[in-house]
């Protein structure tokens, strides 16, 4: 069935707020609840070899979690957690975070927009401690690649801005969440050089979508119209939250590896996506002008290509 975007969708894309709850007896530090301390940064940057304490000092710079997630609302992650290699996805820590905290924070319903494997989240150390939390997470169960369009799809033929993208299946859970927050991997990519959270909206489409991207044109792969396309998915719903993974991560070989390994240790959270992009494909060795996605992104109003324009607070976790 095909639709445009409608009010309901509007609204819902637009919806922000919430609480936040205290750790699992695992993560070193604690941390203490209620000790959030709002700040007017757009992006942090969090240092450290904790990835989960790290994710939660990054959200806490931001307002906190209650900047974002309601009691009650329902939340959408999106997660790069589809790779087997190591450096190829997101550290399950980061998500198993976002995870806790919004459970905390009272959300009625938390749902992977594509399926997230019992193997992944086994790979971090606090999968036992958080795994009631993990087992009420719910998954679209058939957004797994190569997904095709069935009833947890739906077909859009109207995302408005497109340049270059006018249809999409994607999955209906991205339109009915109240809260979506995308996290992505830093990571080389061989085509498009860089994979980050603009790039990784691909994963809400079925295959049919993501290799109309590459074929669309009359070139086969053609850089400028698969930038296009990847921006363009983004205009069908903003995330109201970005937390990258640039803590390990492969610069060579992307997206599956194995490839030349690079440690940051960063966590990177914020709003922009474009800035956030912009900032992250710098681990990568790479320079957003080059990242042909991150330039069309910014061309359709999405964000701040140059983020040195923007706030950026960077902090250490280590000493906590």
């Amino acid at each position: 069935m095909s639709k445009k975007i409608n009010r309901r969708v509007f609204i819902k894309r637009t919806a922000v707020a919430g609480a936040v709850g205290f750790l699992g007896t695992w993560m070193l530090p604690r941390l203490i609840h209620g000790m959030n301390t709002p700040t007017s940064s757009d992006i942090i940057i969090a240092n450290g070899q904790n990835y989960f304490n790290s994710t939660i000092k990054s959200i806490e710079q931001l307002g906190g979690i209650s900047n974002f997630v309601s009691p009650g609302q329902t939340v959408g992650l999106l997660i790069n957690s589809a790779f087997d290699q190591k450096g190829a996805y997101v550290n399950p820590d980061i998500p198993l975070a976002i995870i806790k905290l919004c459970a905390d924070a009272g959300a009625k319903e938390i749902t992977c927009l594509q399926k997230v494997s019992d193997d992944y989240w086994k790979r971090s150390p606090g999968y036992e401690e958080l795994s009631d939390i993990i087992n009420n997470v719910k998954h679209v169960e058939s957004n797994t690649a190569p997904a095709k369009l069935n009833d947890e799809f739906e077909i859009i033929t109207d995302i408005p801005g497109a340049r270059a993208l006018k249809e999409a299946e994607v999955v209906k859970a991205i339109s009915n969440c109240d809260v979506f927050i995308n996290i992505p991997i830093a990571k080389h990519h061989a085509l498009t050089f860089y994979t980050g959270a603009i790039k990784n909206m691909m994963g809400i489409c079925t295959r049919k979508t993501n290799v109309s991207m590459h074929l669309g044109s009359d070139v086969r792969n053609d850089p400028d119209y698969l930038g296009q396309c990847i921006a363009d998915i983004n205009l069908y719903r903003k995330p109201d939250l970005i937390v990258v993974d640039a803590t390990e991560f492969i610069i060579s070989n992307g997206p599956g590896g194995p490839g030349e390994m690079k440690k940051p240790d960063k966590v990177v959270a914020g709003t922009d996506i474009v800035a956030i992009d912009a900032l992250c494909c710098t681990y990568v060795n790479l320079l957003p002008e080059d990242i042909v996605s991150i330039n069309k992104a910014y061309e359709l109003g999405l964000g701040e290509i140059d983020y040195h324009k923007l706030k950026i607070k960077e902090i250490n976790t280590e000493s906590d």
